[in-house]
């Protein structure tokens, strides 16, 4: 009778395990972040640039140029991965135009 010297056998048993246990995490956290974290872009470059395009539309006709050249600023910035400087552009354009950043959305900004 020969003798078996690894637990082989055990092997692909165990893998299949780790392996179910690994993308039920990955699942997991997927269905549990937030929106603008699920569609891989940063708050910064999704939500608040859409809040300061809105706002800058609706901003007075003397404001309304300058407040667009912020947000154009602004999406230049994001396209090359300057989030945080972007930020600042859209922020400068919501202050131009007159509007306050949403509350809650200034919290997501503020968690990452």
């Amino acid at each position: 009778m020969a003798t078996q010297l690894s637990n082989f056998r055990r092997f692909p048993t165990a893998f299949a395990i780790v392996a179910a246990s690994a993308l039920a995490f990955t699942g997991l956290v997927a269905t549990t972040s937030p929106a603008y974290a699920q569609s891989g872009s940063d708050y910064r470059c999704a939500g608040l640039a859409d809040q300061a395009s809105t706002a800058a539309n609706g901003a007075d006709a003397g404001k309304q140029a300058n407040a667009k050249r912020f947000v154009s600023t602004g999406k230049k910035l994001c396209e090359a991965g300057n989030e945080r400087a972007a930020a600042k552009q859209f922020r400068a354009a919501l202050k131009l135009a007159g509007v306050a950043e949403l509350e809650t959305d200034s919290k997501m900004a503020s968690a990452n």
